[in-house]
């Protein structure tokens, strides 16, 4: 079953109503472009949390060497297509990058010295990292934004999570951390089997005590390829039923509102002021690394997940596994949706950006939701409520099993796929 949203978008905008396909195809990049946004993926982990859908894989120095080389292969790439362009921003995912502090020092100095970079530079880190070394190492290359992976102050869910440290360590991290950098973001898991809404409000009371500037949840997500799905129900163990992860997702609301924190995007919450850590809602990007994506021109594109395969592609060309190309509707699609998850679309911005207003269909739509108590317009911004943001959590993760869980699995699965039709 296809996501609704997806596909109410399909009707509402112009172009493809079928679904999208990825196949082994030549790119076309833009030529001329003035700025663009990176992601670079850092696959290693010291264990492999049993949670975790992203592609990853246990550390290894001589592996890490090869592919921090292929790194800037891959980006001298680009260096080559569009020159020495304004990097507007920076982040490091994984995969736990803040183990491999020497790939984001040499990949950062590679950076600056061939592109104009800007300060916004963001690295995900784990608890057990955020040592006096690292937090200098990264503050001299120009970090500064951190997002530290507490998951929770809980030690027996850190426990079924799998993660390797304790919550007394997590809250050591944070304090460290903070001060250090312009925006440290606590990212958090609710809706954990056999967690209680008490349980969850003392998770987001602890982030706000600690006075992180960012406090990002997310529902715990199943994942078919990950071990914690079959462990769970090997012990019979489910998730809360969706009205208890409604409430709590209200009393994050409640509690991050109550504690100064204004609400961002559908599930991160931050201080006034403060710069929002985020890679996902980029309107345009380009991944760098194994399973990166990248989304910019007319194409959506992904690597190779498979890092010996990504090393060796580099080398020989390209590690480009599958594209689909875009056309005008998917990407004022794209925008909307993102614009969506961010809780506001302003119509002025999407008249900039695509040279016409809302097609008639969304602006109908629109109303309707406005009707049912979801939006509220104000001039040029149409915010979704409460309501309406409960309703995009659903759809949310239902985009997320259907879209990136069919394709992670496809690419997982094989090195070099021939189609993956979503």
């Amino acid at each position: 079953m296809r996501p609704l949203l997806p596909q109410i978008l399909r009707l509402l905008f112009p172009g493809r109503k079928g679904p999208f396909v990825f196949e082994p195809q030549p790119v076309v990049w833009p030529t001329k472009l003035s700025s663009i946004n990176l992601y670079i993926h850092l696959p290693f982990c010291r264990q492999l949390c049993p949670f975790c859908p992203y592609m990853k894989e246990a550390y290894d120095p001589a592996v890490s060497t090869a592919y921090q080389d292929a790194l800037l292969k891959e980006l001298d790439g680009y260096r080559q297509l569009w020159g020495d362009i304004n990097i507007e921003s920076v982040y490091f995912g994984g995969g736990t990058p803040s183990m491999t502090p020497e790939i984001i020092e040499r990949t950062l100095s590679w950076i600056a010295g061939n592109f104009h970079l800007g300060r916004e530079i963001g690295v995900e880190v784990n608890p057990l990292d955020a040592r006096p070394d690292v937090i200098s190492a990264f503050k001299n290359s120009g970090v500064s934004l951190i997002s530290l992976g507490v998951q929770s102050f809980n030690d027996r869910f850190l426990d079924m999570l799998g993660r390797d440290y304790d919550s007394k360590l997590a809250k050591e991290a944070c304090r460290r951390l903070l001060g250090a950098f312009a925006t440290v973001d606590a990212d958090l898991i609710f809706a954990i089997p056999t967690q209680s809404l008490q349980e969850v409000e003392a998770d987001v009371a602890t982030a706000c005590e600690l006075g992180v500037d960012q406090i990002s949840t997310y529902p715990l997500l199943y994942f078919s390829y990950a071990p914690l799905r079959k462990q769970l129900h090997e012990a019979r163990m489910t998730t809360p039923p969706w009205w208890v992860e409604r409430q709590m997702l209200g009393a994050i609301v409640k509690k991050t509102q109550e504690a100064g924190y204004r609400r961002t995007s559908l599930w991160s919450f931050n201080k006034p002021e403060t710069i929002r850590y985020t890679t996902v809602t980029r309107d345009a990007f380009v991944g760098i690394g194994a399973s990166a994506t990248s989304r910019i021109g007319d194409y959506f594109k992904l690597n190779t997940f498979s890092v010996a395969e990504y090393i060796k592609a580099v080398k020989e060309g390209s590690p480009l596994a599958l594209s689909a190309r875009l056309d005008a509707g998917d990407k004022m699609a794209y925008w909307f949706f993102w614009r969506a998850y961010d809780l506001a679309i302003n119509t002025s911005t999407f008249r900039s950006i695509f040279g016409q207003d809302l097609p008639y269909r969304v602006r109908a739509f629109l109303s309707l939701l406005e009707f049912l108590g979801m939006t509220q317009r104000r001039r040029n911004t149409i915010h979704l409520t409460e309501r309406g943001a409960y309703l995009f959590h659903l759809i949310e993760k239902e985009y997320t099993h259907a879209y990136l869980e069919t394709m992670w699995n496809a690419c997982l699965q094989e090195a070099w796929p021939q189609r993956v039709v979503i």
